[in-house]
């Protein structure tokens, strides 16, 4: 992850590491020095990474193209790099689309407007897409807006109806994350709430309903199991 990169031990060791050339060394380097702050320098490597077809890469030259503090903003460029990389299986760049609409884009320093205006639609379209292919902070981003919505719920029931939701997404972004083996840091956050919910629905007598969803949600992010001809056939390749 992005945050947890060390800027200046990275760039030292993606730099080595870069000069022979392959496409994930690039990537890396590219993030490195994107962290560090050198946008230029980030930019070049990961638009070597793209063009050697490192679908990673897209997402996170997607990121520097539609940050406004980058200084090089080129949103219709982000857009397009993004719905390439979920063309191709990076289920996390749902997600930055989503973010992206949701918040918009405004060029620093000017009053020229927005370069994106805000589009809720289009926002939770790319958030269904996401989640609908379990992606975990497309997931969680589901959360949140039950978590919310129930704190604004007119009855006891609409609140509860609300919170089983939000419970349901957390659970499948810590199960997503934790099958994905992501830094604990990364999702703990979302267990925390999963079990603040837990408790406050124990407490309106919806135990069971927990209990059920939490099964229902487990089994079905489970690790599918490799029969013993799979695991063998898959050493073979």
């Amino acid at each position: 992850m992005l945050d947890r990169i060390l800027p200046d031990i990275a760039s030292l060791a993606c730099a080595d590491e870069s000069s022979g050339g392959t496409a994930g060394a690039v990537y890396q380097y590219g993030r490195a020095l994107m962290v560090k702050g050198d946008f230029a320098g980030a930019r070049r490597n990961l638009e070597r990474a793209v063009t050697a077809g490192y679908r990673a890469a897209q997402v996170d030259l997607g990121l520097l193209l539609s940050q406004p503090s980058a200084g090089m903003l080129d949103v219709p460029r982000a857009i397009s790099l993004y719905e390439q990389a979920w063309k191709d299986g990076v289920t996390i760049a749902a997600f930055e689309l989503g973010s992206l609409y949701e918040h918009g884009s405004r060029q620093v320093g000017t009053a020229s407007g927005d370069l994106l205006a805000p589009d809720e639609a289009r926002a939770w379209t790319w958030y269904q897409k996401g989640a609908d292919a379990g992606e975990p902070t497309a997931q969680a981003r589901f959360a949140e807006r039950d978590d919310r919505a129930a704190l604004g719920a007119e009855s006891a029931a609409e609140r509860n109806t609300h919170l089983l939701r939000a419970f349901r997404y957390y659970t499948a972004a810590a199960e997503r994350a934790r099958v994905e083996d992501w830094p604990d840091d990364g999702w703990r956050v979302w267990r925390y709430r999963r079990a603040s919910i837990a408790r406050l629905l124990e407490r309106a007598g919806m135990m069971q309903e927990v209990a059920a969803t939490y099964e229902a949600v487990r089994k079905q992010y489970a690790p599918s199991r490799l029969t013993l001809w799979q695991r063998v056939t898959s050493l073979a390749n």
